[in-house]
């Protein structure tokens, strides 16, 4: 049973530690180093079992010192490579200059470490330690030993308990499989090909294992309903493999037909591969890639139960990757292994949930945002609200421009219910559990309680508006801008009338709203502007804007021209997300 494994220098971790007691689910979206993890115990396993079968004492090996075995990439069946140093965190196999100590030269070597701690599946065995150290001379070849300072006649009878299997992600299956041997079988898993040797699993299994292919079948019958036949090789170029699928009954006879398990979907290609790693490698650690794909939610949370079913009847541990909100909700959270922050066991159902609304919620560009800024702005469209607040921080030279104007965290509900802000933001906790946002809502939400939408760490600020687009309604500025764009309209037949666009408006607006655009009305805040006055203000002009570029309006604007609430919503916005007049100077 695996309790810990030490990375160094692996891939993408450069030091990294991972708690692993028991069966556990490691969570989080595509490229945060879940595969990795599972990879790095395959390699593990593999190299102790290489230089263990050239250095063990028992085969005749004389070496009295601790060395190297050597590797090929030919004969490395773990994970496919095209170059060995691809091991190593940013492929630097050396030490750099700066690195060197007083006794070291250039060309030193910089070691890959695997540590892996565990413990004797009986109750009362002691636990162990074994780390592997790796060099690599590139393209080709690597060198793998023990530490010196891991006893080496323990080893032997640790991996004879230990036995570790690694199942890649399902990646389809062919349409013939001859017969292969135990080697070529490994080396096809190793380049994640696991879908290539299925009918080979399946003939195994009935052949050696008749138990097992009995429970094999009864699992397929119970899930799918359908019927797996016994495979066939004797006398056939390839192996056969075949099911027989429920058509319908007439007259009290069932109607099927057989066949080929490549006709199957994937979904359950999938369950009949996971299910034939099982029974046909027996081990006490199974490495699980994604068992969740291709299959339907429903199945998933089946599939998972009949897994952790058979493995804790075989005293079997699971190391499962995946990104399926599915498994994590069916998780205790004290098994669950988050990688969308720093690599950490869960420690209550909270976080649990966290993970989970990530894993539904989030985009990878979210995850990658989130690590890159603590901050984060809601708007109910980023086409046109984020852009209108960057304009009018431009124009007021607000200490907030440089933020929203350089590329800014931000999130638009795009007409989806407020809801899904605060939704969104307890999914960010996961990533970065610091994280500061503001949720900015037209005035035509005014009416939605705040307890509804809030959350901790999320401030809700509100247009007393109907919407951003009235703080657009200045005839002065609205007059510039259409002036501004006639000189800009390159077609002739097109004729642009400042004079006619204000009419229109002098026609819609009340005379107060006219005579003091920057004061409370409540015209103003019960009329959607975007909807109704500006596209007939801009018919009327003859000028043809879509509502994505009214934020060119609010750019013609002069300071004076914009309210004051527009400035109190900036300054809100710089407080809460703490951007001080440096820190925008530096974003």
């Amino acid at each position: 049973m695996i309790q810990q494994v030490q990375l160094v220098n692996f891939k993408r971790f450069k030091d990294e530690t991972f708690d692993l007691e028991d069966s556990i689910i490691l969570a989080g979206p595509n490229n945060t180093g879940k595969t990795t993890l599972l990879q790095a115990v395959a390699v593990w396993n593999f190299a102790l079992r290489r230089w263990l079968a050239e250095r063990d004492p028992r085969l005749g090996s004389k070496a009295k010192k601790r060395t190297g075995v050597p590797v090929t990439r030919k004969d490395f069946t773990s994970i496919p490579l095209r170059s060995m140093d691809l091991l190593w965190t940013d492929r630097s196999t050396n030490l750099f200059k700066d690195e060197l100590r007083k006794d070291q030269k250039l060309g030193t070597p910089r070691i890959l470490e695997i540590r892996v701690r565990g413990r004797g599946l009986q109750e009362g065995k002691e636990g162990w330690s074994l780390s592997l150290e790796f060099t690599c001379t590139p393209p080709e070849l690597i060198y793998v030993r023990p530490s010196q300072e891991t006893p080496v006649e323990p080893i032997r009878f640790i991996l004879e308990e230990l036995q570790v299997v690694h199942v890649p992600p399902f990646s389809g299956i062919g349409a013939e499989e001859t017969r292969y041997d135990r080697p070529y079988q490994n080396l096809l898993i190793g380049q994640g090909k696991p879908g290539d040797i299925l009918r080979n699993l399946l003939l195994e299994l009935f052949e050696k294992r008749p138990q097992e292919w009995k429970q094999l079948c009864i699992d397929i019958k119970d899930i799918f309903g359908f019927d797996l036949l016994p495979p066939e090789y004797s006398g056939q170029p390839y192996i056969i493999c075949e099911y027989v699928e429920n058509i319908s009954k007439k007259r009290g006879r069932r109607s099927s037909r057989n066949l080929d398990i490549s006709c199957a979907g994937s979904g359950f290609l999938q369950v009949v591969m996971l299910l034939s790693f099982f029974y046909a490698r027996p081990a006490s650690i199974l490495l699980l890639d994604e068992p969740d794909a291709h299959l339907h939610v429903i199945l998933q949370k089946q599939v998972y139960d009949m897994l952790r079913k058979v493995a804790f009847s075989r005293g079997c541990q699971l190391l499962i990757a995946t990104h399926s909100e599915i498994l994590v909700d069916s998780t205790s959270p004290e098994k669950i292994l988050s990688f969308l922050q720093h690599p950490h066991k869960l420690v209550d159902s909270s976080q649990r949930d966290q993970v989970r609304e990530a894993l539904k919620r989030l985009t990878s560009l979210d995850i990658l945002s989130a690590r890159r800024s603590p901050r984060i702005l809601y708007v109910e469209s980023s086409g046109t609200d984020l852009s209108l607040l960057q304009a009018w921080a431009k124009v007021l030279k607000h200490p907030a421009s440089a933020f929203l104007n350089k590329n800014p965290f931000s999130y638009s509900l795009r007409g989806n219910h407020p809801k899904e802000a605060r939704a969104h933001f307890f999914a960010l906790k996961a990533v970065k559990d610091d994280i500061r946002g503001v949720l900015i809502l037209d005035g035509d939400n005014r009416g939605l309680p705040e307890h509804e939408i809030s959350a901790e760490g999320l401030t809700i600020l509100r247009w007393k508006r109907y919407e951003a687009e009235n703080y657009l309604l200045h005839p002065k500025a609205l007059q510039r801008f259409v002036e501004y764009s006639r000189g800009k309209v390159p077609d002739l037949f097109v004729q642009v009338s400042p004079e006619k666009a204000i009419d229109y408006l002098k026609d819609q607006l009340p005379p107060t709203v006219l005579k003091d655009p920057l004061s409370d009305h409540d015209f103003l805040n019960a009329t959607p502007a975007s909807k109704t006055l500006l596209p007939g203000f801009f018919e009327a002009s003859g000028l043809s804007i879509t509502k994505n570029e009214y934020y060119q309006v609010a750019a013609q604007m002069q300071p004076e021209e914009i309210t004051d609430e527009v400035r109190e919503k900036l300054d809100a916005i710089s407080k809460t997300l703490n951007l001080s007049r440096d820190e925008s100077k530096a974003s």
